[in-house]
């Protein structure tokens, strides 16, 4: 036990170097651009985390999220006196309203993710969404998601239970498991079984009639159109319920309470960090049992377990380094930070283009999330990996773009947001590089684990029967196709 409790103690300020720092950079945020590493190694693991985390920032309102409140009320005020042909009008028009607010909604997070200040608040954002999951099909409101992201930001400072509190009547939550349906006289039981599965406790951690109780103490919330949500006391079960073997009459923060008074609750957050950021196989209860330990002591602070796992010799052992499969996420982002390149302001150049890779923004396949590791690779995702990657190649044609993508750009030009792809003097740089040096340059510039052996072999191929900026082009595409680079 001695050995594995040694493993969450800080790493020994002898063993931080740049090696460690890129492996920080990679994990915790997106991107191992020179630029971000340096200023890690220069502030240390503790020091980038209260660079990063000590002030959190709230992600700014999407334009057309802001007039759909109003909207909203104006629709229920034309709803009532409205014909049932003009009631289906009605509809559709504010359906079209939420699809193209998630789309601005989608595209102002890949931008407001990019900026390298709040990647690794953006990446742990990801990580609790990806835990207390809601998608978009399932709430059917922007401004739902909107508000749950937001949530999940304000308590990142906080402790778990009063996280997990939150989330659960937020009306993304609320709509998303159903809780809308749960009353008294019919207890729906999705909520309770997600609750102990997938955010709390994990599977076997609880039993059925564990399950059928705790729906009962859910029981009495409801959320109307605007996003409302709202306890409704005649709705609430308010009698005696007994679970994990104790008996009251508790109702939804009771049973929070109770979860994590359960063993389970400890590891449970932890090992899903473990699988999030260190290794795709997951950590074994033993090992993890000292981290819980820490962590149900500090009173399941947040940033005490943050800064236990991401400062300790566990995180940087050179076994967890270089050997994950970046998600679509980290692979769209970290490629536009690597190459200093900005999110271009259309949802046919980010939003659709990630969904092809496999990771459609807020919508995961159900309520396990995203599975990751491996499945995030298969042929049509690595075509739709290397389509991105020639797109940044070739200058934008602006002949293509329609009246909003137009006006778009024209926008996001006066916010200084200009760079969309790789200039002519970076790619007829590459061409103009010995091949040797050349992969030596781009394996130490884009690779978590700097061999250059197998890209020198291409890079030779490629100068032989190519030349100019073709050749340029040929070379980046390869450095950023290349299995290393699927790695962080």
């Amino acid at each position: 036990m001695s050995a594995l409790k040694e493993a969450w103690k800080p790493l020994p300020d002898s063993d931080w170097n740049r090696d460690a720092a890129k492996h920080l950079a990679a994990r915790l945020g997106f991107s191992i651009n020179p630029a971000i590493v340096n200023g890690i190694q220069s502030l240390g693991p503790a020091g980038t985390l209260k660079k990063y985390f000590s002030s959190i920032r709230l992600q700014p309102v999407p334009d057309k999220l802001t007039g759909m409140e109003t909207a909203m009320l104006s629709m229920q005020n034309k709803m009532k006196e409205a014909s049932p042909e003009e009631k289906r009008k009605l509809r559709q028009s504010m359906q079209k309203q939420n699809r193209q607010s998630y789309q601005d909604y989608a595209v102002d997070w890949y931008q407001f993710a990019r900026e390298p200040r709040n990647s690794a608040q953006e990446k742990l954002v990801l990580f609790f969404q990806d835990v207390w999951v809601v998608a978009v099909q399932g709430t059917r409101s922007t401004s739902a998601l909107f508000d749950y992201q937001n949530l999940i930001r304000r308590h990142l400072g906080k402790s778990y239970p009063e996280m997990c509190k939150q989330l659960a009547v937020s009306a993304a939550m609320v709509r998303y498991l159903n809780l809308n349906q749960n009353r008294k006289e019919s207890p729906n039981e999705n909520f309770a079984r997600e609750l102990f599965e997938l955010f709390c406790l994990g599977e076997g951690n609880y039993s059925e009639d564990d399950i059928k109780q705790a729906a009962r103490a859910t029981t009495g919330y409801i959320v109307n159109q605007l996003d409302e949500v709202r306890f409704i006391k005649k709705r609430h079960d308010a009698g005696r319920k007994t679970i994990f073997g104790k008996t009251d009459n508790f109702d939804l923060n009771g049973l929070i309470d109770l979860v994590f008074q359960q063993p389970a609750a400890a590891r449970f957050l932890p090992k899903e960090m473990a699988r999030f950021y260190l290794t795709q196989d997951g950590l074994s209860d033993e090992e993890i049992q000292p981290l819980a330990d820490i962590w149900k002591e500090s009173g399941y602070s947040i940033p005490k377990l943050l800064a236990t796992f991401f400062t300790s010799r566990k995180f940087y052992d050179t076994a967890y380094r270089g050997n994950m499969i970046k998600s679509p996420v980290q692979f769209y982002l970290g490629m536009l930070q690597d190459l200093d390149l900005d999110v271009f302001p259309s949802p046919r150049r980010c939003v659709n283009q990630l969904r092809t890779m496999g990771q459609q923004f807020y919508n995961p396949p159900n309520v396990r999330g995203w599975v990751g590791g491996r499945h995030w690779i298969n042929s049509a995702t690595l075509a739709a990996r290397r389509g991105l990657v020639q797109s940044l190649m070739y200058p934008l044609q602006k002949q293509k773009l329609n009246a909003d993508e137009e006006r778009a750009l024209e926008e996001s030009q006066q916010r200084g947001k200009t760079a969309f792809s790789l200039s002519d003097a970076q790619i007829t740089s590459m061409a103009s590089m010995e091949p040797s040096l050349l992969a030596k340059s781009l394996a130490s510039r884009f690779y978590v684990n700097p061999d250059p052996t197998s890209l020198e072999a291409v890079l030779q191929k490629l100068h032989a029967s190519q030349k100019g900026r073709q050749l340029g082009v040929s070379c980046a595409v390869a450095t950023l196709t290349s299995p290393a680079y699927h790695l962080c």
